[in-house]
């Protein structure tokens, strides 16, 4: 049995329980006094005087109803397209009223990946929940942005014939986006298996 046990350890894909929020967001639901400012509130503290964005949104689950039980941590590049330490993390969930979400960051520049090739601006998105056996993976392209030299996108129509609308944030407004997540059902959204 101890073997059993040095063997299969916990991993960071366990399933999100009722205390996900306590650990990771405690002032947000709170509980004060752990840290001064929940970890990922701001994704770049030092860029104050830069336009941000806002994307907002909802998480649905498969009967469409908007879900507040998630937790959802981003990652990002710069407005160059520069990856530096913490900054371009976010960790926010949705509000416990309305369920949605709200994002207020700066729209991340293309970035080069290793074979020179160019990404589109884009945002990672991490969703975990109750109920989901491994956080899901997604993206957040921009629908004002040229996508169709993507090298991700153009696998994803290449090899799959998908529609990519679902990792598409519609401009609703001059620095408003609106991105809806669907966990399954016909407008399940695409996500990756990392």
């Amino acid at each position: 049995m101890d073997l059993i046990k040095n063997i299969h350890k916990e991993t960071p894909f366990q399933t999100a329980g009722p205390f996900l929020h306590i650990g990771c967001l405690p002032n947000f639901i709170g509980i004060p006094g752990i840290y001064k400012n929940d970890i990922g509130v701001d994704p770049f503290p030092e860029k104050k005087n830069k336009d941000f964005i806002k994307i907002s949104g909802s998480i649905f689950d498969g009967n469409e109803e908007a879900v507040d039980d998630v937790l959802l941590e981003t990652w990002q590049c710069d407005e160059d397209g520069n990856y530096f330490g913490l900054n371009g993390f976010a960790r926010f969930v949705p509000d416990k009223v309305t369920k949605k979400f709200s994002l207020s960051t700066i729209k991340p520049g293309s970035v080069k990946s290793f074979d020179g090739k160019l990404y589109s601006p884009h945002i990672s998105l991490l969703i975990s929940s109750r109920g989901l056996n491994m956080s899901l993976n997604t993206r957040i392209y921009f629908d004002d942005d040229d996508l169709t030299n993507d090298p991700l996108i153009s696998f994803i129509i290449n090899n799959n014939n998908n529609d990519i609308s679902s990792l598409v944030a519609k401009k609703i407004d001059k620095n408003d986006y609106l991105f809806n997540v669907f966990l399954q059902g016909d407008k399940e959204t695409i996500f990756f298996d990392l």
